[in-house]
């Protein structure tokens, strides 16, 4: 996607978000439900083109505004907050194509192997990413969306939605000296302070670490969908 694409794709989810703010606040109009459907369809198909994974559920203006009520979403400012966090990591990613900042090298591979019942784990992939180059960056959550995203694939994948990787690598039958490397990789992060659990000293991680993960994730993601999808 270049800067222009990603400037209109990233006014259009703006444009959205627009919508569900007012007509969850105190700017209800007649002919928002209506514009909200048609650009709904529209900035589906958009993501859907840039391999983002469209994460507003919501199809409808009152759908969405029986999920504030059922929430108990009861102040204003809350129910802007749920719309802001619903793209917030999609328009950090676009942000970031318009000021030409780098991307993980596999990063477009690994998302590409995400589709079809996997589409749901680009989220989660974007967040490994945008952890990393945000203003503020968290390395530890970086490296535990990113091997959790592998560990996501496994899941479906083998249809062990309570599985962990850990308990469940050895049914994917991988090559034996990947699935190790795999595997020391999970036990790295779980071992790790701050990163799959909590930890009483602070942590010495580093972006050179998150980006070894994001990475290190990419090519797992790749290897094992080529594997388990194609079986």
């Amino acid at each position: 996607m270049d800067s222009k694409k990603a400037i209109d794709l990233g006014a259009r989810v703006v444009e959205l978000q627009s919508l569900m703010i007012a007509f969850a606040t105190d700017g209800r109009t007649p002919d928002q439900p209506s514009a909200y459907r048609d650009l709904y369809a529209d900035v589906t198909v958009e993501l859907e083109d840039a391999k983002y994974a469209n994460p507003n559920p919501h199809k409808s203006l009152e759908v969405f505004f029986a999920f504030c009520k059922l929430q108990d979403m009861k102040t204003y400012a809350s129910r802007r907050a749920y719309v802001e966090e619903l793209y917030a990591d999609i328009l950090l990613d676009l942000k970031r194509i318009q000021r030409h900042a780098p991307s993980s090298k596999n990063w477009g591979k690994a998302n590409d192997a995400l589709n079809d019942e996997l589409n749901p784990i680009r989220a989660q992939w974007l967040k490994a990413k945008n952890f990393i180059y945000s203003s503020t960056p968290d390395f530890e959550n970086s490296i535990k969306e990113s091997i959790s995203a592998v560990e996501s694939c496994l899941m479906v994948l083998l249809d062990e939605p309570n599985g962990t990787l850990g308990k469940i690598i050895k049914k994917a039958l991988l090559d034996s000296d990947i699935e190790r490397l795999i595997t020391h990789a999970y036990g790295y992060a779980s071992n790790k302070d701050f990163v799959r659990h909590g930890g009483t000293t602070a942590s010495a991680l580093t972006k050179a670490e998150a980006e070894f993960f994001l990475e290190f994730a990419a090519m797992s993601i790749v290897y094992i969908t080529s594997k388990l999808k194609h079986e």
